[in-house]
């Protein structure tokens, strides 16, 4: 699989587990395809949810550029393709766990299809982030120590 776009921001503002990690294709336009090819998209501050036992994606950036000439609102939601075992395990584990679903990369497989990866997280409180700013300045600090020394 061939990485098209990395959301580095997820990690950072969500605990990520690790053991729920899903791949689903995605429903687009094919000038959307065109674009996110073209690496013009942004899943930085996107999310999805469960509605009517589907799971939407929002805030999911793709550019328009003047060249294509079309009107498409870059921001609208796209719908997740997955099976329904998938999405049945997914809508248990939200309710029970108060999970979020995040999107943290889109690729391109081997076939030419593009698909989204995405965790379920919980989402860290302030300190938890400030602690991790603070400790890797500290990391960063020491490293730089021990790279004058020697």
């Amino acid at each position: 699989m061939k990485l098209i776009i990395n959301n580095k921001k997820a990690g950072f503002d969500y605990n990520l587990l690790k053991k729920e990690k899903f791949i689903a294709g995605i429903e687009l336009l094919g000038i959307e395809v065109k674009l996110i090819k073209q690496k013009k998209v942004s899943i930085k501050n996107s999310y999805c949810k469960l509605i009517n036992n589907n799971i939407y994606i929002f805030d999911m950036y793709i550019s328009n550029s003047n060249i294509y000439n079309t009107k498409f609102s870059p921001k609208r939601r796209r719908k997740l393709l997955l099976k329904k075992k998938e999405i049945n395990k997914i809508k248990k584990q939200i309710k029970n766990l108060n999970l979020n679903i995040i999107p943290t990369e889109i690729v391109l497989n081997n076939r030419n299809f593009i698909k989204i990866k995405f965790f379920l997280a919980k989402s860290k409180k302030k300190y938890e982030k400030r602690n991790l700013r603070k400790i890797k300045s500290l990391e960063k600090a020491n490293f730089k120590k021990l790279y004058i020394k020697y």
